[in-house]
């Protein structure tokens, strides 16, 4: 076919149906098999949110592991001087045996959250500077064509957190920042950018 913005035969081919549902299925929509539901643009099922990660909220679930890694990072901090205290001069501290305990722990969660979010907030700002969900990252990696999504850094960014810029920091504040563009059932291209 010869539809326009179409990349290859897959994305020419008529509306797909989803088997589970018998429902037209939009491009980069899938079947949450927890949700019993086809989600636009799923990313996953979030057992952290309980709830699939898609197009409407994607920018949140960011944001989340943004924050939750930023409170990490400053209990982190907070606690470094009691922790290092407790490990190297329990005896010589300040703080109760009840209160060393609290610092330490709070210190080892905080830390252990810490470095998980390191890694999937790395993987995630992969996905989203690509302009891929994990879902398409995981087929893509056995394919040989390109991700007929990545539009560049600066656009595959906005793709998600709307269309302000990266260093007006202004994507931070969803409440204050517009929303993305698109509806969830059609995406640009890279081939549609450049006709």
């Amino acid at each position: 076919g010869g539809g326009e913005g179409c990349v290859d035969d897959d994305m020419c081919q008529k509306p797909k149906h989803c088997t589970k549902c018998n429902r037209v299925k939009p491009p980069r929509a899938h079947h949450c098999s927890v949700c019993k539901r086809c989600v636009l643009k799923m990313d996953h099922h979030c057992p952290w949110i309980n709830n699939c990660v898609g197009f409407h909220n994607y920018r949140y679930f960011c944001l989340f592991m943004l924050y939750l890694a930023m409170c990490c990072g400053f209990v982190v901090l907070v606690f470094w001087t009691g922790f290092w205290e407790t490990i190297l001069h329990p005896r010589r501290s300040k703080l109760t045996f009840g209160e060393r305990q609290c610092v330490s722990l709070c210190w080892i969660i905080a830390f252990c959250i810490s470095l998980a979010l390191c890694c999937l907030g790395g993987f995630h700002a992969y996905l989203i500077l690509t302009n891929q969900t994990t879902i398409e990252f995981h087929g893509n990696l056995s394919s040989t064509s390109r991700n007929p999504y990545n539009l560049g850094r600066r656009r595959n960014f906005q793709e998600v957190f709307g269309p302000s810029s990266f260093t007006r920091l202004v994507w931070l504040l969803p409440y204050i920042a517009r929303r993305p563009p698109g509806n969830g059932l059609s995406f640009p291209t890279t081939s549609a950018i450049r006709a």
